[in-house]
Parts: C-alpha cells; structure tokens; sequence
C-alpha cells in the first residue's frame, strides 16, 4: 500500500510538472509573438525608410541636374556675353610687361 501511495505521489509530481511545463510553453509562445510583432513592426519601419531614401535620393539627383544646367548655361551666357575678357585680360598684362 505504501508503494501505491508513493506512486500516487509520483504521479501528482509528474502532473504538476507537466502542468508547470505547459504553462512555461505558453509564456514562450506569448514572447515569441511579441517578439515577431515587434520584428515585423521595425521591417515595416525600414521598408519606409528605405522608400524614403529612394525618394530623396531621386530629388538629390534632379536637384544636382537642375543645378549643372543652371551651371551650364550661366557660362555659356557669360561666355556669350564677354567673348573678348580672357583675351582682353590677356593683353593687358602683356602690355604691362612690355611697359616695364
């Protein structure tokens, strides 16, 4: 009779701690979740950040187009408009060294 009360015990133990150990699983499940919502939630944040880069990056380089025309044209109209300057200048000093 002892050794059936031993079992019993034995028994109650290993329920109690089938019962610990299913509850420690459904404490993990419920991290894992957590964890993979607030995985999900930082990709979704990159995923954006990464539209975001590609948008700037599309503006960065039209303003960068805007600018070389700017650029372009600024010295095409100041060559345009002083055809002579670099020759003018050029002489100039010519004409002093030769004063000197």
């Amino acid at each position: 009779e002892q050794q059936l009360n031993d079992m019993r015990q034995q028994k109650e133990k290993t329920e109690q701690q089938l019962h610990d150990m299913r509850q420690q699983n459904s404490e993990m499940k419920e991290q894992i979740d957590a964890y993979e919502q607030r995985l999900q939630t930082t990709e979704d944040k990159l995923t954006k950040m990464k539209v975001k880069n590609k948008s700037l990056q599309l503006e960065l380089n039209e303003i960068i187009q805007k600018a070389d025309v700017v650029q372009i044209t600024q010295t095409t109209n100041f060559m345009d408009s002083n055809p002579k300057n670099l020759s003018v200048s050029r002489n100039s000093s010519d004409d002093e060294e030769e004063n000197q």
